[in-house]
Protein backbone atom coordinates (compact mmCIF):
# COMPACT_ATOMS: atom_id res chain seq x y z
CA UNK A 1 0.00 0.00 0.00
CA UNK A 2 3.26 2.53 0.84
CA UNK A 3 4.16 1.58 -2.56
CA UNK A 4 1.09 2.47 -4.15
CA UNK A 5 -0.05 5.88 -2.24
CA UNK A 6 3.88 7.04 -3.78
CA UNK A 7 3.38 6.11 -6.87
CA UNK A 8 -0.26 8.26 -6.92
CA UNK A 9 1.72 10.91 -5.72
CA UNK A 10 4.36 11.13 -7.88
CA UNK A 11 2.02 10.78 -11.09
CA UNK A 12 0.56 13.84 -9.65
CA UNK A 13 3.57 15.90 -9.60
CA UNK A 14 3.99 16.80 -13.36
CA UNK A 15 0.67 18.42 -13.58
CA UNK A 16 2.48 21.12 -11.47
CA UNK A 17 3.50 23.45 -14.29
CA UNK A 18 1.57 26.69 -13.75
CA UNK A 19 4.08 29.96 -14.94
CA UNK A 20 6.15 27.92 -16.88
CA UNK A 21 7.17 28.13 -20.45
CA UNK A 22 5.80 25.39 -22.71
CA UNK A 23 6.53 23.44 -25.65
CA UNK A 24 4.09 20.35 -26.72
CA UNK A 25 4.08 17.79 -29.20
CA UNK A 26 3.10 14.44 -29.96
CA UNK A 27 2.86 11.11 -32.05
CA UNK A 28 3.24 7.72 -32.11
CA UNK A 29 5.78 5.50 -31.37
CA UNK A 30 6.09 1.97 -32.10
CA UNK A 31 8.99 -0.57 -30.40
CA UNK A 32 9.58 -4.20 -30.91
CA UNK A 33 11.63 -6.52 -27.74
CA UNK A 34 13.42 -9.76 -28.95
CA UNK A 35 14.45 -11.93 -25.64
CA UNK A 36 16.22 -15.02 -25.85
CA UNK A 37 16.60 -17.17 -22.67
CA UNK A 38 20.52 -18.33 -22.41
CA UNK A 39 21.50 -20.76 -19.84
CA UNK A 40 21.34 -20.59 -16.14
CA UNK A 41 17.99 -18.25 -16.44
CA UNK A 42 19.98 -15.47 -18.18
CA UNK A 43 18.48 -13.52 -21.24
CA UNK A 44 19.98 -10.97 -23.80
CA UNK A 45 17.25 -8.55 -25.19
CA UNK A 46 17.38 -6.85 -28.49
CA UNK A 47 15.08 -3.76 -28.35
CA UNK A 48 14.26 -0.65 -31.37
CA UNK A 49 12.08 2.02 -30.54
CA UNK A 50 10.83 4.35 -33.26
CA UNK A 51 9.04 8.54 -32.70
CA UNK A 52 7.36 10.08 -35.23
CA UNK A 53 5.88 13.52 -34.66
CA UNK A 54 2.10 14.26 -35.20
CA UNK A 55 2.24 17.30 -34.20
CA UNK A 56 4.47 20.46 -32.76
CA UNK A 57 3.64 23.58 -31.62
CA UNK A 58 7.27 24.30 -32.10
CA UNK A 59 7.00 24.88 -35.65
CA UNK A 60 4.05 27.31 -35.25
CA UNK A 61 0.52 27.07 -36.55
CA UNK A 62 -0.32 23.79 -38.38
CA UNK A 63 -2.36 23.58 -40.99
CA UNK A 64 -2.05 20.03 -42.02
CA UNK A 65 -1.01 16.68 -40.73
CA UNK A 66 2.60 15.66 -41.01
CA UNK A 67 4.48 12.43 -40.33
CA UNK A 68 7.75 13.36 -39.62
CA UNK A 69 10.71 11.52 -37.84
CA UNK A 70 11.78 12.64 -34.64
CA UNK A 71 14.68 9.36 -33.44
CA UNK A 72 15.31 5.88 -33.55
CA UNK A 73 16.48 3.73 -30.43
CA UNK A 74 18.24 0.73 -30.79
CA UNK A 75 19.34 -0.98 -27.45
CA UNK A 76 20.90 -4.19 -26.38
CA UNK A 77 20.71 -5.80 -22.84
CA UNK A 78 22.66 -8.86 -20.76
CA UNK A 79 20.42 -9.77 -17.91
CA UNK A 80 21.01 -12.02 -14.93
CA UNK A 81 18.64 -13.80 -13.18
CA UNK A 82 19.79 -13.70 -9.10
CA UNK A 83 16.46 -15.85 -8.26
CA UNK A 84 13.40 -16.02 -9.43
CA UNK A 85 12.19 -12.36 -8.49
CA UNK A 86 15.26 -10.58 -8.91
CA UNK A 87 17.66 -9.23 -11.83
CA UNK A 88 20.78 -7.43 -12.74
CA UNK A 89 21.23 -6.18 -16.68
CA UNK A 90 23.85 -4.28 -18.15
CA UNK A 91 22.99 -2.41 -21.63
CA UNK A 92 24.42 -0.44 -24.49
CA UNK A 93 22.17 2.32 -26.52
CA UNK A 94 22.27 4.15 -29.55
CA UNK A 95 20.12 6.46 -30.78
CA UNK A 96 19.82 7.89 -34.27
CA UNK A 97 18.28 11.80 -34.22
CA UNK A 98 19.19 14.72 -36.65
CA UNK A 99 21.95 16.76 -35.24
CA UNK A 100 21.65 14.63 -31.82
CA UNK A 101 22.94 11.37 -32.55
CA UNK A 102 23.53 9.36 -29.24
CA UNK A 103 25.50 6.54 -27.16
CA UNK A 104 24.44 5.26 -23.83
CA UNK A 105 25.65 2.54 -21.48
CA UNK A 106 22.91 1.63 -18.86
CA UNK A 107 23.23 -0.19 -15.75
CA UNK A 108 19.79 -2.41 -14.32
CA UNK A 109 18.83 -3.74 -11.20
CA UNK A 110 14.85 -5.16 -10.99
CA UNK A 111 12.55 -6.63 -8.57
CA UNK A 112 8.88 -8.06 -9.05
CA UNK A 113 6.29 -8.64 -6.57
CA UNK A 114 3.05 -10.23 -6.72
CA UNK A 115 0.13 -9.52 -4.21
CA UNK A 116 -2.77 -11.42 -5.29
CA UNK A 117 -3.56 -11.08 -8.46
CA UNK A 118 -1.39 -7.82 -8.71
CA UNK A 119 1.94 -8.27 -10.56
CA UNK A 120 3.95 -4.90 -9.14
CA UNK A 121 7.41 -4.07 -10.63
CA UNK A 122 10.19 -2.33 -9.53
CA UNK A 123 13.25 -1.26 -12.39
CA UNK A 124 16.40 0.94 -10.81
CA UNK A 125 18.41 2.28 -13.67
CA UNK A 126 21.75 4.71 -13.79
CA UNK A 127 22.93 5.43 -17.43
CA UNK A 128 25.64 7.79 -18.97
CA UNK A 129 25.02 9.31 -22.24
CA UNK A 130 27.22 10.67 -24.72
CA UNK A 131 26.24 12.72 -27.39
CA UNK A 132 28.89 15.00 -30.21
CA UNK A 133 29.78 18.72 -28.83
CA UNK A 134 27.66 18.24 -25.33
CA UNK A 135 28.78 17.09 -22.16
CA UNK A 136 27.73 14.01 -20.32
CA UNK A 137 24.67 13.16 -19.27
CA UNK A 138 24.58 10.93 -16.00
CA UNK A 139 20.86 9.61 -15.35
CA UNK A 140 19.06 7.97 -12.30
CA UNK A 141 16.00 6.27 -12.77
CA UNK A 142 13.19 4.46 -10.87
CA UNK A 143 10.09 3.42 -12.56
CA UNK A 144 7.29 1.10 -10.51
CA UNK A 145 4.62 -0.27 -12.61
CA UNK A 146 1.66 -2.54 -12.10
CA UNK A 147 0.36 -5.70 -14.19
CA UNK A 148 -3.50 -6.49 -13.25
CA UNK A 149 -4.88 -9.81 -15.30
CA UNK A 150 -8.64 -8.70 -16.15
CA UNK A 151 -9.80 -12.33 -16.63
CA UNK A 152 -9.81 -13.84 -12.88
CA UNK A 153 -6.47 -14.13 -10.79
CA UNK A 154 -3.93 -15.21 -13.14
CA UNK A 155 -2.94 -14.31 -17.14
CA UNK A 156 -3.25 -17.09 -19.21
CA UNK A 157 -2.81 -16.74 -22.98
CA UNK A 158 -5.22 -14.79 -25.09
CA UNK A 159 -6.18 -13.07 -22.05
CA UNK A 160 -5.99 -9.11 -21.44
CA UNK A 161 -4.29 -7.34 -19.12
CA UNK A 162 -4.16 -3.74 -17.75
CA UNK A 163 -1.08 -1.86 -17.15
CA UNK A 164 0.32 1.46 -15.50
CA UNK A 165 3.60 3.10 -14.78
CA UNK A 166 5.53 5.86 -13.60
CA UNK A 167 9.42 7.30 -13.58
CA UNK A 168 10.63 9.92 -12.64
CA UNK A 169 14.26 10.56 -13.87
CA UNK A 170 16.78 12.75 -12.51
CA UNK A 171 19.91 14.08 -14.43
CA UNK A 172 22.77 15.74 -14.05
CA UNK A 173 24.74 17.20 -17.12
CA UNK A 174 27.22 20.38 -17.83
CA UNK A 175 26.39 21.14 -13.66
CA UNK A 176 23.26 21.66 -14.03
CA UNK A 177 20.21 19.25 -12.48
CA UNK A 178 16.80 18.58 -14.21
CA UNK A 179 13.97 15.91 -13.47
CA UNK A 180 11.86 14.38 -16.09
CA UNK A 181 8.60 12.33 -15.08
CA UNK A 182 7.13 9.33 -17.37
CA UNK A 183 3.52 8.01 -17.30
CA UNK A 184 2.31 5.27 -19.15
CA UNK A 185 -0.69 3.89 -18.85
CA UNK A 186 -2.43 1.06 -21.31
CA UNK A 187 -3.74 -2.32 -22.03
CA UNK A 188 -1.81 -5.59 -23.58
CA UNK A 189 -3.05 -9.36 -24.69
CA UNK A 190 -0.43 -12.35 -23.89
CA UNK A 191 -0.88 -14.43 -27.31
CA UNK A 192 1.46 -17.15 -25.87
CA UNK A 193 3.68 -17.75 -23.08
CA UNK A 194 6.38 -15.66 -24.89
CA UNK A 195 4.19 -13.37 -27.25
CA UNK A 196 2.50 -10.20 -26.45
CA UNK A 197 1.01 -7.07 -27.72
CA UNK A 198 0.85 -3.79 -26.17
CA UNK A 199 -1.18 -0.57 -26.95
CA UNK A 200 -0.47 2.68 -24.54
CA UNK A 201 -0.06 5.96 -23.96
CA UNK A 202 3.35 7.38 -22.78
CA UNK A 203 2.95 10.86 -21.34
CA UNK A 204 6.58 12.63 -20.78
CA UNK A 205 7.35 15.57 -18.85
CA UNK A 206 10.55 17.38 -18.11
CA UNK A 207 12.33 20.73 -18.02
CA UNK A 208 10.88 21.42 -14.21
CA UNK A 209 14.10 22.70 -12.74
CA UNK A 210 15.15 24.78 -16.19
CA UNK A 211 12.01 26.60 -15.95
CA UNK A 212 11.28 25.35 -19.61
CA UNK A 213 8.49 22.90 -19.71
CA UNK A 214 8.19 20.34 -22.20
CA UNK A 215 5.80 17.89 -22.58
CA UNK A 216 5.33 14.99 -25.72
CA UNK A 217 2.35 12.41 -25.65
CA UNK A 218 2.63 9.29 -27.20
CA UNK A 219 0.81 6.69 -29.06
CA UNK A 220 2.60 3.27 -28.20
CA UNK A 221 2.03 0.26 -29.74
CA UNK A 222 4.29 -3.03 -28.97
CA UNK A 223 5.52 -6.18 -29.55
CA UNK A 224 7.59 -8.50 -27.23
CA UNK A 225 8.41 -12.11 -27.99
CA UNK A 226 10.78 -14.27 -26.29
CA UNK A 227 11.98 -17.87 -26.76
Amino acid sequence: MRAILIFLGVCWFPIYSKGQSQTFFSGVFPEVSLTRKLSNENRINFKIENQFILFDNRVGEIKEAQFTHYRTDLMAFHDWRINSTNSMAIGVFYRFQEGADAKRIIQQYALIQRLRNLRLSHRFRTDQTFTKQEKIEVRFRYRLSFELPLNGMTLDPGEHYLMISNEPIFSLQNKEFELENRLVFGMGKLYSNGQKLEWSMDYRTDGFIQNDLRTRLWFKIGYFQSF
